[in-house]
């Protein structure tokens, strides 16, 4: 979900996630290739000061503090002798972000495994392991998103894991709204790595924390708590969809787009996003005529308001239109959106297209057989 209230941060440059769903084993014997339902990344940054709590910022402002942090220490650079293990990862953390923000990861992981390595004790604590304080539990947030960025997915879970813990020796319960971050991002990469159990505790963790919160107050609801609420649903949604459940999918996503609908300008770019991920669980569930007209509707708020997610969602139709049964729309509209997708070099929804053309070339003998016969 993206809102007016901030822009999710683009931790992965812009680019969408794909989300690889369960394959559906249809009547005639054929199975679906994996749906894509793509998304931001369901969670968002917030400062941490007393004076601004719960203030969101965009990955912008997150590359741009990073960058200052590396300016002002950057004639300690190439001078680490004696520094301390706050100022090493300082160090390290500002030469990552800068050679990302140049777009030269290669530079940027050297000194990721440095600091990763230099954090050692904190992943693996023991008895012995001295309680780190405030400011390195943040370094090591810090040094998590930059693991997205790298997409060390594994680490990024083990630098949020140890930043929760290091908040909790420090004091911060696990409600608190900081630790909700954590737990959507790494609800977040286990969805992505396939791992949806795990992927599914992080996110009711979220939903229980945020909606309990939401819950003890008569007074108007807290946006920064209901958009959590609302990532969290959607995080799910995502997730029962890729554990075939889609029963369960199509309950979290009515929840997220509540929050959405409740939050969101109608123009916000998620909305369509939302709206085919509606469709995609529609679909699952062969409820067509459903999925048809959720997919309609995204793709009339994706020309107004997320015209980069448009290829995606015209395949999603051409899938749905595919699995209907309506095997002539769906070839029409596959092939016209693979000029398309040719031209803008959309190499991943190129891919998915040339998936599903083979889907709908067997089902097209199969038709003719029957036909024959």
């Amino acid at each position: 979900m993206c809102s007016k209230i901030s822009n999710l941060p683009k931790i992965f440059g812009g680019a969408q996630i794909t989300h690889n769903f369960s394959l559906r084993i249809q009547p005639d014997g054929i199975h679906s290739s994996p749906r894509n339902v793509r998304g931001f990344c369901p969670y968002r940054e917030y400062h941490h000061s007393s004076e601004d709590k719960g203030t969101p910022f965009s990955n912008a402002k997150l590359l741009g503090a990073s960058t200052l942090v590396a300016a002002s220490i950057f004639s300690s650079f190439f001078d680490d002798g004696g520094k301390s293990k706050e100022d090493t990862l300082k160090k390290h953390i500002g030469m990552c972000t800068m050679h990302l923000h140049q777009a030269e990861p290669h530079f940027a992981k050297p000194h990721f495994d440095q600091a990763y390595e230099l954090l050692k004790d904190d992943l693996d604590r023991t008895k012995e392991t001295p309680i780190p304080n405030l400011r390195i539990a943040y370094l090591t947030d810090q040094l998590g998103n930059i693991a997205l960025q790298l997409e060390c997915y594994k680490e990024a879970i083990n630098l949020y894991m140890a930043t929760i813990n290091g908040f909790a020796l420090n004091g911060i319960e696990r409600s608190n709204r900081t630790v909700t971050e954590l737990f959507l991002k790494i609800g977040q990469i286990y969805a992505i790595l396939g791992e949806y159990k795990l992927a599914e505790m992080s996110f009711l963790h979220c939903v229980g924390v945020t909606t309990l919160e939401l819950s003890k107050s008569d007074e108007p609801k807290n946006p920064t708590v209901s958009t959590l609420a609302g990532l969290a649903y959607e995080g799910l949604g995502k997730v029962y969809l890729s554990m075939n459940l889609p029963e369960n999918a199509l309950n979290m996503y009515k929840h997220a787009f509540q929050f959405a609908g409740a939050l969101f300008d109608p123009n916000d770019p998620q909305i369509p996003v939302l709206l085919n991920d509606f469709a995609t669980v529609y679909e699952a569930l062969d409820q067509y005529d459903m999925a048809l007209e959720k997919v309609e509707n995204a793709i009339e708020k994706a020309k107004v308001a997320n015209q980069a997610a448009l290829p995606s969602i015209m395949c999603n139709k051409a899938t749905i239109l595919l699995f209907s049964g309506d095997l002539i729309s769906a070839r029409s509209l596959y092939e016209e959106l693979l000029q398309t997708c040719l031209r803008i070099q959309d190499y991943e929804t190129i891919r998915e297209i040339n998936a599903n053309l083979k889907i709908l070339k067997e089902k097209e003998r199969l038709q003719k057989e029957c036909l024959a016969e």
